[in-house]
């Protein structure tokens, strides 16, 4: 369970974690833009850790 400061920062996580990308022309590369944006941001937050 994550621990935020304040309502507004909850607010931005939750928009963050349900962006949705789509494209309805290129289906599979849109696919593999959404999985590339979701692994980046598992990158960041290991990065982060890891700096602390």
């Amino acid at each position: 369970m994550k621990i935020y400061r304040n309502p507004i920062e909850k607010i931005l996580d939750e928009q963050e974690r349900d962006k949705i990308i789509t494209n309805p022309r290129q289906p599979v590369r849109t696919f593999l833009r959404k999985i590339r944006y979701i692994i980046s941001g598992w990158g960041d937050r290991a990065a982060h850790l890891f700096r602390r």
